[in-house]
């Protein structure tokens, strides 16, 4: 079964795609949205989550079916935390179609016929990987607190308020501590890039 993730807010309820605004609303089986069953809820969407996958994201028809099979999967599994059934199956088969592409894309990018073939080296490659390497062995050399902070604050993207919250600092303290670590880890970057002299 795909995986696949709902882009929406922080409890993982799916933003209302365009597609979903313009369904038909409740019949009398139905209750805030919710279909009287299962099966009434994949006879009344499969259809349009077939369409969206094709249509939308040119996902061929023989996949399309195993990718809305997917979804409902999960719905099933899920359906107790659904409140609005149309929005989290729409949701749902729009991720489930990035997914797809996303891997079929890295597929094509290794099993290619074309010459070059994309996925042989060139230098942009190279240099990302470079960069990484780079990276790591940076991070591996600036301590863990500083690896945690600059992790949370660059990467997650967490604002200075929430990390001071969860570690019980001042937020001016969480500021202190990015900066104390950004200059550790440029030392370490030019301790890593510059030749020694002889």
């Amino acid at each position: 079964m795909a995986k696949f993730r709902h882009s929406g807010n922080e409890r993982g309820i799916p933003k209302v795609p365009r597609e979903a605004m313009n369904m038909t609303p409740a019949t009398p089986g139905e209750v805030a949205g919710v279909p009287a069953s299962f099966e009434e809820a994949y006879l009344q969407f499969a259809p349009l989550l077939r369409k969206i996958a094709v249509k939308k994201f040119g996902i061929p028809i023989a996949e399309a079916d195993p990718l809305v099979h997917d979804v409902f999967a999960t719905y099933f599994t899920n359906a107790a935390e659904v409140n609005e059934v149309g929005a989290y199956l729409v949701g749902g088969i729009c991720n489930a179609a990035r997914h797809y592409l996303r891997r079929q894309d890295a597929r094509d990018a290794i099993f290619c016929g074309e010459e070059p073939c994309a996925a042989s080296p060139s230098e942009s490659i190279l240099q990302e990987v470079e960069r990484k390497l780079l990276l790591r062995r940076l991070l591996g050399r600036v301590g863990s607190r500083c690896r945690e902070l600059l992790h949370r604050y660059y990467v997650a993207g967490e604002s200075t308020q929430a990390i001071a919250g969860s570690l019980r600092f001042k937020p001016m303290t969480v500021l202190i501590g990015l900066s104390k670590c950004r200059k550790r880890a440029l030392a370490e970057y030019h301790a890593l890039t510059e030749k020694p002299h002889p």
